[in-house]
């Protein structure tokens, strides 16, 4: 196991999103060459207890956080034995001196947003979903997307899973902006339920095809009952993946650009100076997740809170405010919009990749 001698200031809990990720936590790894099969590897490392993967570092700041991995594939997180493994995570970040913890991925709604994590934990160690954070650079990047399209606030946003923790959040923030939006959830009746302060200024919607109205897809669940396909949008629309794991997976993102719809990586944060030891699979050394930038944030404004459960619109601003003021950023999403599609926003000169597209 990773021992650090420094103290922990903050904890970042994860998962593995998929094999690759799986690959890259060398406690699993080296189960392959024990294994018949991958579904026999898997089997084996989810098996593992929680791991430090190692330190997340800002140059020239003295906050320090760790990651912690409960080593349970996507599937699993959610069901009993996984949900085990976040608490036994989070229980051993708290050995370690951590002052407040991030959640990452579907740690978060293992744990009903973290409110179910709290009674497992000493009182003084706080938890943050990072959801506050994730909601305000989802904005940011749909701003980003309508500008490609050369559509401004104008462009028509469909927000699929509307009635998450990230979800709600996001629709009050755009709705402010001016944006015309369709909101998807499981049921109208309950997107109406914990929207309906929104009724005058959003259609409501339970089922996907009203995605061939909308100029831009905020994405925000992976669930199979919300899956995305190409022929479910419009060609010439956008999607800004911010579901943790992606809806759309990366192998898949072509067959969309051939479709005519580009996706974007969402929800990825700039922190100049960054660096992690874990490798996932970031299009840049300074890029993280929005999730654990809010939690580096409120570790380095020394606000031990929690933030649980439901973000408000305010509280997205607040943490976007935040990162203002030290320097963080969302990470543009233009290179992924025009990685496939030849051309830069609004027609202008087509795009050269090189081997890190934001070089």
């Amino acid at each position: 196991m990773y021992v650090s001698s420094e103290r922990s200031w903050f904890t970042f809990l994860v998962h593995p999103r998929d094999i690759r990720d799986l690959d890259s936590i060398r406690a699993a790894s080296l189960l392959r060459r024990y294994s018949s099969s991958e579904e026999d590897y898997v089997a084996k490392a989810t098996t593992l207890p929680a791991l430090v993967l190692g330190d997340v570092r800002v140059r020239g700041v003295v906050v320090r956080g760790e990651i912690i991995c409960a080593v349970r594939m996507p599937d699993q997180v959610m069901q009993a034995d996984g949900m085990r493994a976040v608490v036994e995570a989070a229980q051993l970040a708290a050995q370690r001196g951590t002052a407040i913890i991030g959640l990452g991925a579907l740690t978060a709604p293992a744990m009903g947003g973290g409110v179910r994590l709290l009674r497992h934990l000493p009182s003084n160690i706080k938890v943050t979903n990072g959801n506050g954070y994730t909601a305000a650079v989802a904005r940011a990047n749909v701003h980003e997307a309508a500008q490609f399209l050369g559509l401004g606030t104008s462009a028509r946003v469909a927000v699929l899973g509307a009635t998450g923790s990230v979800g709600g959040a996001a629709s009050w923030l755009l709705a402010d902006d001016g944006f015309p939006l369709v909101l998807i959830g499981r049921t109208v009746a309950r997107v109406r339920h914990l929207l309906g302060g929104l009724a005058d200024r959003a259609d409501f919607a339970d089922t996907l095809d009203v995605l061939k109205t909308a100029d831009i897809v905020l994405c925000l669940t992976h669930e199979r009952g919300g899956k995305l396909s190409p022929e479910m949008l419009r060609p010439g629309s956008v999607v800004v993946d911010v579901a943790a794991p992606y809806n759309v997976e990366p192998h898949r993102r072509p067959e969309f650009a051939r479709y005519g719809v580009p996706v974007a990586k969402g929800a990825l944060v700039r922190i100049p100076g960054h660096s992690c030891v874990q490798d996932f699979a970031m299009p840049g050394p300074e890029d993280t997740f929005a999730c654990l930038a809010e939690t580096y944030l409120l570790s380095r404004e020394g606000l031990y809170q929690n933030s649980v459960g439901r973000p408000t619109a305010d509280y997205a601003r607040q943490i976007e405010e935040l990162a203002e003021r030290y320097g963080a950023y969302p990470r543009p999403i233009t290179p992924d919009l025009i990685e496939f599609t030849g051309s830069g926003p609004n027609g202008a000169d087509p795009y050269v990749r090189t081997s890190d597209p934001e070089e």
